[in-house]
C-alpha cells in the first residue's frame, strides 16, 4: 500500500533518467575518472568497514573451490587418451 507524503519524491525511473542526462554531458575521460573515483570510494568503504580481510579470504576460498571443481570436471569428462598428439 503506497504511503502518501506531503512531499513528492521523484520515481526511480526519473532519478535514473536525471543521472543518465548528467553523465551524458561528460567526456569519455571524465567518465573514466568518475569510475576510478567510485572504485576508490568502494575500496575505502570496504577497508573502513573492518571486513576487508574477511572479504578477501572469502574471495580466495571461492577461487580455490572453483579451481578444484574445474579440475574434477575436466578429469571426469575429458578422456586423457582423446587428446590429439602434437
Amino acid at each position: 500500500m503506497p504511503v502518501k507524503l506531503p512531499i513528492l519524491f521523484p520515481s526511480e525511473a526519473v532519478r535514473l533518467r536525471q543521472r543518465a542526462e548528467a553523465v551524458r554531458e561528460l567526456t569519455p575521460a571524465e567518465r573514466l575518472l568518475a569510475v576510478v573515483d567510485a572504485l576508490a570510494a568502494a575500496e575505502t568503504l570496504s577497508i573502513a568497514g573492518g571486513r576487508r580481510d574477511a572479504q578477501l579470504e572469502y574471495h580466495r576460498q571461492c577461487e580455490e573451490q572453483w579451481h578444484h571443481r574445474m579440475r574434477e570436471f575436466i578429469s571426469e569428462h575429458v578422456d586423457s587418451t582423446s587428446t590429439s598428439a602434437r
